[in-house]
């Protein structure tokens, strides 16, 4: 199979999180976080507690700001996981960035839902089709993953 980033074989311990930017959303936050709980169960993946973080505003690196970045990471941490979830979709730039703060495996709802189709797909049409899909959920993510070979000089002649 086709991985994106190197990623331990087995996670076994996820905090669920949710980012919500209003205040009127957080009752179907609540309620999406426990439609996530079910979907990482289905993997495998016990689940060590679920984390509403409420953020006033979208920011470019986390998604939420970074102090809240940093207390979701510490209590992950502190919890033991070797995963965040996120109900929220994340863009490839955040998924790394969350991973370099939290130093641990951080995965999104699509993601979840793909891996759940990788394992029941049975027919070769079927495998296939998500092999596909998890490649184009993947090609972004490639981006800059050689980034020690930008500096390479040419070796022209003159």
């Amino acid at each position: 199979m086709f991985e994106v980033r190197d990623r331990p074989q087995m996670v076994e311990k996820a905090l669920l999180v949710r980012i919500c930017f209003d205040k009127r959303e957080e009752e179907e936050s609540r309620s999406l976080l426990g439609e996530l709980g079910k979907l990482v169960d289905t993997l495998g993946i016990g689940v060590a507690d679920t984390q509403l973080v409420r953020a006033r505003e979208r920011h470019k690196k986390f998604l939420c700001g970074t102090g809240k970045a940093e207390e979701v990471s510490a209590y992950a941490r502190e919890l033991g996981c070797d995963c965040i979830a996120f109900d929220n979709e994340l863009a490839p730039n955040q998924q790394r960035e969350w991973e370099e703060a939290a130093d641990m495996t951080v995965i999104d709802r699509e993601e979840i839902i793909l891996d759940i189709f990788v394992r029941r797909a049975q027919t070769k049409e079927a495998r296939l089709q998500v092999e596909l899909a998890r490649m184009e959920y993947a090609l972004p993510r490639m981006a800059r993953m050689w980034g020690h070979l930008d500096r390479e000089g040419g070796g022209g002649s003159g």
